[in-house]
């Protein structure tokens, strides 16, 4: 009687590791994942190839050969034509627009919302965090000793309340530099220049001067990223 329990148990633990080889076998791990040109393609240590299986990327992003993915085992979500997956947990359009794709509390245009597998709801209730702050509808995070702080444009926190490094852009669109800032998109016009959060200058006639001084000339559709604003919850 035990012995057949043991050969019960023993074929259950066996298909069990069988069909986890089989899981990872089916899937590998990526830099960067993109479709373009209708193709999905992934970049492993440096190099762009043709994306041949499913692929996970670091905060538990999954991505299919089919250009849909998932986060933490959340909806499926499709990529767009130009869009990239990074292993920072962003997703960056071929306008420029970059975001986290983790659930998360943004600031934006002066309006806090909450984004959950990818769509944004205006806050319209207290959200508390696992470590006893809250951010409150009117944009004021509250601390977990009872400070008050006010959001402002590109705060990001997590739906754990953990602050997340926002990253802006500048880019080349149709002949015109458009900057991503603070979580909104801005063109510049003619003979505008503006600087961004970490101190690098973006000019109007494409000229990008980094904050060490490299310089920069942008080409068409070629994107930037800068470090953007990071939520301070001391």
């Amino acid at each position: 009687m035990h012995t057949n329990r043991f050969k019960k148990l023993s074929v259950i633990l066996v298909s069990v590791v069988l069909t986890a080889g089989v899981v990872a076998a089916a899937e590998q791990t990526a830099e960067r994942a993109m479709l373009k040109d209708g193709k999905m393609m992934i970049v492993q240590v440096g190099k762009t190839i043709r994306m041949e299986k499913n692929v996970v990327l670091p905060h538990d992003v999954k991505v299919t050969t089919n250009a849909t993915f998932t986060v933490n085992n959340g909806k499926q979500r499709q990529l767009k034509e130009g869009q990239v997956l990074d292993s920072d947990g962003m997703l960056t359009s071929p306008d420029g627009s970059v975001a986290p794709v983790l659930d998360h509390v943004a600031m934006k245009n002066g309006k806090l919302f909450v984004v959950r597998d990818g769509e944004a709801s205006p806050v319209d209730h207290e959200i508390a965090f696992p470590d006893g702050s809250k951010v409150l509808p009117d944009s004021t995070l509250r601390t977990s000793d009872g400070r008050l702080k006010r959001l402002i444009d590109g705060d990001l926190l997590t739906l754990g309340g953990k602050a997340l490094q926002s990253q802006d852009t500048i880019s080349l669109q149709g002949g015109k530099v458009v900057v991503q800032k603070d979580g909104s998109l801005l063109t510049l016009r003619p003979n505008q220049s503006i600087m961004m959060n970490d101190g690098t200058k973006a000019f109007a006639n494409g000229t990008v001067v980094s904050k060490d001084g490299t310089t920069t000339t942008l080409t068409e559709g070629q994107i930037v990223k800068v470090e953007g604003v990071v939520t301070s919850k001391k």
